[in-house]
C-alpha cells in the first residue's frame, strides 16, 4: 500500500541520485585508466617476448644486466614464460631466467602497481623459482623458495589460480622428494580448489597426478578409479601431452592390477602409438606395457618378441637399468616356457648390471635372491613378478627392505 505520508522526492534524493552518478562515472574513469595502463604493460611485454625471440642470446643480455635494469610487470613476466617454455631444453637456463625473474619481481614499485599485486606477482617468481631448483635436484633451495612464495601469498590478493598454481608446483616437489602421501594431501586440495573455481580440466589433470602417486605408493586398483576418473574431467583436445601420460599411466595401473582384457581394449583404442610417434622413449614404453599385456593374456611368444625388441632398444640408448628390468619380463615369460637354462643365463647377467651399476643394496638384494633361486630350480615366473613390484616401490620408498 502507498504509504502517503511519506515525504516526497524533494532535493535531497535528487541530491544522493547525483551523487551516485558521479561516484559511478569516477569509478568508471578509473577503471579505464587502469586498462589503460594495463594495456600499455602488456604492450610492453609482447615487444620484450619478440625480442627475446628474435635475439640468439634471447632475453639473456637483458637479465644479465644491473639488478636496478631489472623491474617492470613486464620483464618480470616475460622472463617466467621464457624460463617455463625452456625446461624440456635447458633446466639450467630454465633456474637463471626464473632467478632473474625473482629479483626483477623484488624491484616492482608497490606505488605503481599496488601492495597486493606486488606480493602475487613476487610469489608467483618464487614459487616458479622453487620449480626451476626442483628440476636441477637443488631441493633444498626450492624448500626455501616455496616457503617464501607461501609467506608472500597472504599478503597478496587472494587469487584462487595463483595458489593453486604454488600448490600444484610444491606436490611435484613432494613426489620427487619421494614423499608421496604429502604429494597426494596437497593434490587433494588442489582438486578441491579447481573444483570450486569451475576449473573442471584443471581438477582432472590434479586427479591424473593423484594416481600416478598412488600406483607408486602400490596401490593400483585406487590408482586405476582416479586415472579413470581424472581422464574423463579433462579436455583432450587443450592438453593432448596429459591425455597421454594419464592413459599410459592408467595402463600400468591396469597391468599392475593384473586386468589384462580391459587394457588391452584402452590400448586398442588409446591412439597412443600415434600420439608417441616422434617420442622413441615414451613409445618404447608403451611396447613394455604392452608386452606385459600380452605375456597376462598368455600370448607368450609374442610377449617374448615385445621384449627382446625394447629391451635392445633400451641397451642401443645405454639405459642400462630399464634394460634389466625388461630382461625380468623376459625371464618370467621363458620361465613359463620351461627354459630354465635360459633364465639361469639372464639371471646372472641381470645381477652383473645391477652391481657394476652400483644399485641400491636391496635391489641387488633381492636379484640376487631370484639367481640363488635359478641354481635350485626354484625360480617361478610368481618369483619374478613379486621381485619386478619389489624393485617398483623402491623406486619411491627408498627404505623398502626386501623380504624373500
Amino acid at each position: 500500500m502507498l504509504n502517503e505520508s511519506a515525504p516526497p522526492l524533494t532535493g535531497l534524493a535528487r541530491w544522493d541520485e547525483g551523487a551516485y552518478d558521479r561516484a559511478i562515472d569516477r569509478a568508471l574513469a578509473r577503471a579505464m585508466r587502469q586498462q589503460s595502463f594495463w594495456q600499455r604493460e602488456q604492450a610492453q611485454l609482447d615487444q620484450l617476448l619478440i625480442a627475446a625471440e628474435k635475439s640468439p642470446s634471447g632475453i639473456s643480455g637483458i637479465a644479465s644486466g644491473a639488478e636496478e635494469s631489472l623491474e617492470g610487470w613486464p620483464l618480470v613476466e616475460a622472463l617466467l614464460r621464457l624460463s617455463y617454455e625452456t625446461r624440456f631444453r635447458d633446466i639450467r637456463e630454465m633456474l637463471f631466467l626464473a632467478f632473474a625473474a625473482r629479483i626483477a619481481a623484488q624491484n616492482l614499485d608497490p606505488q605503481k602497481y599496488g601492495e597486493s599485486r606486488v606480493a602475487d606477482v613476487q610469489a608467483r617468481a618464487w614459487a616458479e623459482l622453487g620449480n626451476a631448483y626442483r628440476l636441477n635436484d637443488q631441493f633444498d633451495s626450492a624448500e626455501d623458495a616455496f616457503a617464501r612464495a607461501e609467506v608472500l601469498l597472504d599478503e597478496g590478493t587472494g587469487d584462487a589460480l595463483l595458489l593453486a598454481r604454488v600448490l600444484n608446483l610444491r606436490a611435484s616437489l613432494r613426489t620427487d622428494q619421494r614423499r608421496l602421501g604429502a604429494a597426494i594431501e596437497l593434490l587433494d586440495l588442489l582438486y578441491q580448489l579447481y573444483n570450486e573455481m569451475g576449473e573442471s580440466h584443471l581438477a582432472g589433470r590434479a586427479l591424473i597426478k593423484k594416481g600416478i602417486n598412488v600406483r607408486n605408493e602400490g596401490e593400483p586398483e585406487k590408482a586405476v578409479f582416479l586415472l579413470e576418473q581424472g581422464l574423463a574431467e579433462i579436455e583432450p583436445r587443450r592438453d593432448p601431452k596429459l591425455a597421454a601420460t594419464g592413459t599410459q599411466a592408467l595402463l600400468d595401473a591396469m597391468v599392475d592390477s593384473g586386468r589384462h582384457r580391459e587394457a588391452a581394449r584402452v590400448l586398442m583404442r588409446s591412439g597412443l602409438r600415434q600420439a608417441f610417434a616422434e617420442d622413441p622413449l615414451n613409445l618404447a614404453r608403451l611396447r613394455w606395457v604392452e608386452g606385459k599385456i600380452f605375456a597376462g593374456l598368455g600370448k607368450l611368444r609374442r610377449a617374448e618378441r615385445i621384449f627382446r625388441e625394447v629391451r635392445e632398444g633400451f641397451l642401443h640408448r645405454d639405459q642400462e637399468y630399464d634394460a634389466a628390468l625388461v630382461g625380468l619380463e623376459l625371464a618370467g615369460v621363458w620361465l613359463q616356457q620351461d627354459r630354465a637354462e635360459e633364465v639361469r643365463e639372464l639371471a646372472q647377467e641381470i645381477l652383473e648390471v645391477f652391481e657394476d651399476l652400483g644399485i641400491q643394496s636391496e635391489a641387488v638384494k633381492a636379484v640376487r635372491y631370484l639367481n640363488q633361486a635359478c641354481a635350485r630350480s626354484e625360480a617361478t615366473a610368481g618369483l619374478i613378478h613379486r621381485i619386478l613390484a619389489f624393485l617398483q616401490r623402491l623406486e619411491w620408498e627408498p627404505r623398502l627392505q626386501f623380504a624373500p
